[in-house]
């Protein structure tokens, strides 16, 4: 072999290397399974930890009306509160969790700005949990505790993580793959 053949082969398997290492984007099927896959985990859980803070602030007041106690109000609105403030630190550990599994997939090169932008609606309301967290430890009755987390960025993103999501699911399905990202939520059975 020459050493112009040489040196030839030599940039071709170095590009072929850098090619290769540089990964390409996930075929739209297995994207959209991908995708449908991690929306399904999260929501399930997410919405097991809806129920359970539910059903726990229920008990809980029911149980402070059966017993009867002079500082109902009190003890319903600490209870509230604290609920509130758990429910929400596990959901900022489930979205987390959720927001990483989004930000590792490497989407159809057609789909990336429905991608892109559903993960920043997702990974916006993420952030302002911390922030709700606070708002609600802070709240001083029970209406405060409900203003609190109805009048947040959590509350507000809501919106857009749904108009995100409706737009990336419609651009995979018009991309010739079937996914269902669970954009609008159904309530977990009692």
């Amino acid at each position: 072999m020459t050493v112009r053949v040489r040196r030839f082969t030599a940039m071709w398997i170095l590009v072929a290397a850098v090619v290769s290492a540089c990964g390409s984007p996930t075929p739209i099927g297995e994207y959209a399974d991908a995708m449908s896959a991690s929306a399904e985990a999260y929501v399930v859980e997410s919405q097991n930890l809806s129920f359970d803070y539910q059903s726990s602030v229920e008990d809980g007041v029911r149980d402070l009306v059966d017993r009867g106690v002079d500082d109902a109000e009190e003890q319903a609105t600490e209870l509230m509160r604290r609920s509130t403030v758990e429910y929400l630190a596990l959901l900022l550990d489930a979205m987390g969790r959720y927001v990483a599994e989004l930000e590792e997939l490497d989407p159809p090169s057609d789909l990336r700005d429905e991608h892109t932008e559903y993960v920043a609606s997702v990974r916006s309301v993420h952030g302002a949990i911390p922030q709700t967290q606070a708002a609600v430890g802070e709240a001083a009755d029970l209406e405060a505790v409900q203003r609190a987390f109805v009048a947040s960025a959590f509350s507000d993103g809501q919106p857009r993580w749904t108009a995100t999501c409706a737009a990336l699911e419609a651009a995979i399905v018009d991309g010739g793959a079937t996914a269902n990202l669970r954009c609008v939520r159904t309530e977990v059975p009692g």
